[in-house]
């Protein structure tokens, strides 16, 4: 929607990523001044099991990194990878691709470099990526409604 591949690149620089944040910042604060009591109600509840399932799909994630590493068993991993398509399933359920998610776990496993530069980038992407993810639950709850 609003970030483009190349925007997660190391190359673009965290004031480009700036202008961005503020564009999309400027664009959203309306749309969510406009919203209606019950349409929020809604929302925030959407908004509450999308954070439990990413919460989940990081989780998962995580595990299926490591056991990729030769830590687990062969059934253990394919366990976690057959849970994995159930949570992707939940998780475009919601409107969301699996690019998106990547995206979000990229920055979210990213989170701990310790690099001050590359924290600065994670976090504007981060904040976007929220905004984006945002817009789509809003948007599906307004598709659902009609």
């Amino acid at each position: 929607m609003f970030l483009q591949d190349h925007d997660f690149e190391s190359t673009t620089t965290v004031d480009v990523l700036k202008v961005k944040l503020n564009e999309i910042q400027a664009f959203t604060t309306a749309l969510f001044s406009d919203i209606q009591t019950e349409e929020l109600n809604r929302y925030q509840s959407i908004q509450e099991r999308f954070e439990q399932l990413k919460i989940s799909l990081f989780s998962n994630s995580d595990r299926i990194l490591s056991q990729t590493k030769g830590q687990g068993k062969h059934a253990e991993e394919k366990a976690l990878r057959e849970a994995q398509l159930h949570l992707m399933f939940d998780w475009e359920q919601f409107g969301l691709t699996e690019d998106m998610f990547l995206k979000i776990y990229q920055c979210h496993r990213n989170r701990g470099d310790s690099n001050p530069e590359i924290q600065k980038r994670i976090n504007i992407l981060q904040q976007i990526l929220a905004i984006e993810t945002n817009l789509i639950l809003l948007f599906k709850i307004r598709q659902t409604k009609i």
